[in-house]
């Protein structure tokens, strides 16, 4: 029986296609690299919401996620911040946030009877830990959305501002995506806040261990559609 997350044989396909069409139109991007300019980024670093519920989020990320990931999910919080900016994008600072953080908790997750995606698998999750907190049901199913969605090969607009910078964010620092249009100087600031160190060779070895677990899921299709080429090609590694 199809489980909850999984791609039947033809959305496997579209979803494919859409990643190589996303790849092929960012390649010249990709192969050219970072522009150059100064050291600055001419503003100060994004602060976190000031909130209990965003505290306990950073504790349950520290201790579900291995160092390089949680050092993604942080980043992956300041490139949405920078691109809502780009965007011109008023996402609810702490939906944002909380997402950010916690877009991963369901990596590594054991293979589940339910869910067949780990991206889906880590919205559930996000979403009972925010509700169970005090957080409404409609932060909740922010939270949940942009989670469940990161991993689409197209930025998920439909979905909302939090989403949508969550995905570009995510996949900016994964594969380079969008980079080029931030300074250069505040990329240098970002990871010199939250360093890249283990971070491809955790990220390859957890999507190759998702392939193998939940082979029909989005990003076992993405992993196997030219996602190792798009991973060695990113500027920010180089």
């Amino acid at each position: 029986m199809k489980r909850d997350g999984e791609l039947g044989r033809l959305r496997q396909i579209r979803t494919a296609s859409a990643a190589l069409a996303a790849q092929t139109l960012a390649l010249p991007h990709l192969v050219r690299g970072l522009r150059r300019g100064g050291e600055g980024s001419g503003g100060a670093a994004p602060v976190p919401p000031d909130s209990r519920l965003c505290r306990f989020a950073l504790e349950e990320a520290t201790e579900l996620l291995s160092p390089a990931l949680l050092a993604h999910s942080l980043r992956c919080w300041e490139f949405g911040t920078a691109l809502a900016s780009v965007d011109d994008l008023a996402p609810d600072p702490e939906a944002l946030y909380l997402a950010c953080i916690l877009h991963d908790i369901g990596v590594g997750a054991p293979d589940d009877a339910t869910t067949g995606c780990f991206a889906l698998l880590g919205a559930h999750r996000a979403r009972a830990f925010v509700i169970e907190r005090g957080a409404t049901v409609e932060l909740g199913e922010c939270v949940h959305t942009a989670v469940a969605r990161h991993m689409d090969p197209g930025t998920p607009r439909e979905h909302g501002a939090e989403a949508s910078l969550l995905h570009d964010a995510a996949h900016l620092d994964v594969v380079g995506l969008r980079a080029h249009q931030l300074a250069p100087g505040q990329i240098t600031e970002i990871h010199a806040r939250h360093g890249r160190e283990g971070f491809r060779s955790a990220f390859a070895a957890a999507m190759r261990a998702e392939a193998r677990v939940r082979p029909r899921s989005t990003a076992a299709t993405l992993w196997r559609s030219g996602m190792p080429i798009a991973l060695a090609l990113n500027p920010l590694d180089r």
